[in-house]
């Protein structure tokens, strides 16, 4: 797989990773607002992928104000993810087992331990959130090897495409604005997609 394909895509997980991880910092609504963030470039763009980018599109077009851009990001976020009552729970265990801190939470810990991955400081929630996965699949992507590409494929497979899709759809029936609802389609077909990628790559 070309170099310039794996850092896009480690671009893809990394952006998407950053979005789940923790309030968006005030950088990214200024870059919003300047029309600087652009999305690398896929051959590989479903329903889904396109239908988030249109709404991150039109979110830019109708709000040109950073700080304004940054509280309503930060406020959204807030309410679906922390709360008081969070409206989403961003978690493998939680979709797959009906709970928090579950089985499904070994299995991912074994992925990373197999990888020799150590989880970095960044992320303060379980090794199963949605960030923390997203995050181990965009570092996996810049290691050049046939192994690395056997491991993004069984973790994309055996994880991330088992829950991540409805919860996905759940953001996008649940948020109320168009930075989210577009992130949980950019999210969902971008990993609808990776499927097809890792499939075409890793037989």
């Amino acid at each position: 797989m070309k170099d310039e394909i794996l850092m896009a895509r480690a671009n893809y997980y990394a952006f998407l990773s950053r979005m789940f991880v923790e309030e968006p910092p005030f950088e990214l609504s200024k870059d919003i607002a300047d029309g600087k963030l652009i999305f690398p470039k896929t051959s590989l763009l479903n329903k889904d992928l396109s239908e988030g980018l249109s709404l991150f599109e039109k979110f830019r077009r109708s709000n040109t104000d950073a700080s304004d851009i940054h509280k309503k990001m930060c406020r959204e976020y807030t309410r679906l993810f922390i709360g008081p009552v969070p409206a989403m729970f961003p978690y493998e265990s939680r979709y797959m087992d009906g709970s928090i801190m579950g089985k499904s939470l070994i299995k991912v810990k074994e992925n990373y331990r197999k990888a020799g991955l150590k989880i970095s400081q960044e992320y303060h929630e379980p090794e199963d959130h949605i960030a923390v996965e997203l995050g181990f699949m965009g570092n996996l992507c810049k290691e050049l090897s046939d192994g690395s590409l056997m491991m993004q494929k069984e973790f994309l497979n055996d994880h991330l495409l088992k829950w991540a899709p409805v919860f996905c759809d759940e953001l996008f029936e649940k948020s109320g604005n168009e930075i989210y609802r577009g992130i949980g389609k950019i999210t969902k077909g971008f990993l609808v997609s990776e499927k097809d990628v890792l499939n075409e790559k890793v037989k």
